[in-house]
């Protein structure tokens, strides 16, 4: 039969039970999260090397300086008075924004193109 005491005991020892697995738990949840942690910091790392190392190799070709690209050098923009060539200007503008663009800048990253409308009617018809 269930005294006081053994009742008690049972509860004691379910509360050290669930503190201990609660404990050892967090912590093996905490050095996961930790191990993800660290992958992904040294895959951002390498990413940003890559990306780097992608612009060196396009500056250098760019400059002609470049493995194979070394006889092909590219024309220096001078500047003439205050009438520079109209070519070396287009050469320097960036891209031109098209209309669609401007569009996309107005609307929310997650809007949806046309708003949703539901179709009409039950579903069971």
């Amino acid at each position: 039969m269930n005294t006081i005491r053994s009742v008690g005991y049972g509860w004691g020892v379910l509360i050290v039970a669930g503190g201990g697995s609660y404990y050892f738990a967090k912590r093996s949840i905490n050095a996961d999260r930790e191990e993800r942690a660290a992958a992904e910091e040294k895959r951002r790392q390498q990413r940003d090397r890559m990306r780097v190392q992608e612009m060196m190799r396009q500056r250098d070709a760019a400059a002609g300086t470049g493995a194979g690209s070394s006889s092909i050098r590219r024309k220096e923009p001078t500047v003439e008075g205050d009438n520079p060539d109209p070519s070396q200007q287009a050469d320097a503008d960036p891209a031109p924004v098209t209309h669609e663009q401007i569009e996309m800048a107005k609307r929310g990253k997650y809007e949806a193109l046309e708003p949703y409308r539901s179709r009409k009617g039950d579903r069971f018809s």
